[in-house]
């Protein structure tokens, strides 16, 4: 687990999802881009919360380990999406040229 404090909040989240939040908005602010990411945490209150996270250039986030007696908080589909657009930002998608496309019928478009 890992005590997350950001914008005068303190949470509890999991290891993984920490480090792919932290990733994640390095590689947006390099881009000058910013994001949104729903993770569920654990609050100071030990209850379980879902937060939003506003990640880009001036996210002002730090991390440190915990020790917890709370399991951790499923952030499987948080991650999954974490990973999805670190990926896209690491390995763009190529674009492809038009070499190839019939344009007939777009003449007046193009």
């Amino acid at each position: 687990m890992k005590h997350v404090m950001y914008a005068e909040k303190s949470l509890l989240l999991g290891d993984e999802v920490v480090d792919l939040m932290m990733e994640y908005a390095v590689l947006l602010a390099r881009q000058s881009s910013a994001d949104s990411v729903d993770v569920e945490a654990i609050g100071t209150d030990g209850d379980q919360v879902t937060a939003t996270f506003l990640i880009g250039p001036a996210t002002i986030m730090v991390a440190e380990t915990a020790r917890s007696p709370f399991p951790e908080p499923d952030n499987d589909s948080a991650e999954a999406y974490l990973k999805e657009q670190i990926g896209l930002i690491k390995t763009p998608p190529l674009a492809h040229g038009l070499d190839g496309f019939d344009l007939q019928g777009y003449e007046d478009e193009v």
